[in-house]
């Protein structure tokens, strides 16, 4: 069975312990975790392993058995000549971070000023750094940076012990194409993301969209950019303007996914005996 995660960035504003117990709620396996290269995280995790949510944090893991998949982000760019020694540096925090808390990943951005061979010679040295902290690197293509695709991704990533994250939108999806990009990622694909608002209850999923997806590859719940109030819900007698956090959506959110993996083959079966 594939890992299910849900990024931090869905169930915003809420802080990374109130997602643990979502996630454990929605019946999610693991959580991804911002902790540094966004502006609202500074605030909770400037410090590193200062930071006074750290031992709180790792206590609702434990007693919850919630795990994580994966802690962010590193802008390329933003580290270029400075100490990868360094423990105050961005990129060093999320290492740090990761490690403490048994992340299997933590995620990576080019910077827009680099090119691709700077961005593959920085990826590469990110790996480097990463490996005594037990955690494997995943290049993220993002808009306005030289990698803008999957393709472009793995061949930064090629040569490295790092990988890729795939992001895969089920209303603009080509299933052939996504099944090629499994085929020719192979081991270089790190996790495959799905935007939460293509897995609300009422949109019509992508049946087996991945059904060729290994289960050893871990699928993502990513940021909805709408439709918020329809995963919020206010605990009786508490004020309306605090959201609190259930796990309806997420286990909505769940399903959805499983619709995505079922073999074409088990669709049919289903079909036949209905």
């Amino acid at each position: 069975m594939n890992r299910v995660a849900v990024h931090q960035s869905v169930l915003s504003p809420a802080d990374p312990v109130a997602c643990v117990l979502a996630a454990r709620a929605g019946g999610i396996d693991s959580v991804g975790l911002y902790v540094a290269s966004a502006a609202d995280v500074e605030q909770t995790w400037g410090g590193g392993a200062g930071a006074p949510m750290l031992a709180e944090l790792v206590d609702a893991l434990l007693v919850s058995r919630v795990t994580t998949l994966d802690v962010g982000r590193i802008d390329l760019a933003d580290d270029e000549g400075a100490d990868p020694g360094e423990p105050h540096r961005p990129g060093h925090r999320v290492l740090d971070l990761a490690g403490r808390l048994g992340a299997q990943f933590v995620t990576a951005r080019a910077g827009a000023a680099r090119t691709v061979g700077a961005t593959a010679d920085a990826f590469a040295a990110l790996c480097e750094q990463a490996r005594p902290f037990r955690v494997r690197p995943l290049l993220v293509p993002a808009p306005d940076t030289p990698v803008t695709t999957p393709r472009a991704a793995l061949a930064v990533v090629e040569g490295t012990r790092g990988g890729v994250v795939l992001d895969v939108a089920p209303s603009t999806a080509d299933p052939e194409e996504v099944a090629e990009l499994v085929v020719e990622a192979g081991d270089a694909l790190g996790y495959v993301r799905v935007p939460a608002d293509e897995l609300r209850p009422d949109m019509a999923v992508a049946t087996s969209l991945l059904a060729t997806l290994p289960p050893q590859v871990p699928l993502v719940i990513g940021t909805a950019v709408a439709g918020a109030a329809a995963r919020r819900t206010v605990a009786p007698g508490a004020a309306a303007t605090v959201p609190v956090y259930d796990g309806v959506f997420l286990a909505a959110c769940r399903a959805g996914l499983d619709r995505m993996l079922v073999h074409p083959r088990a669709v049919a079966a289903e079909r036949r005996q209905g």
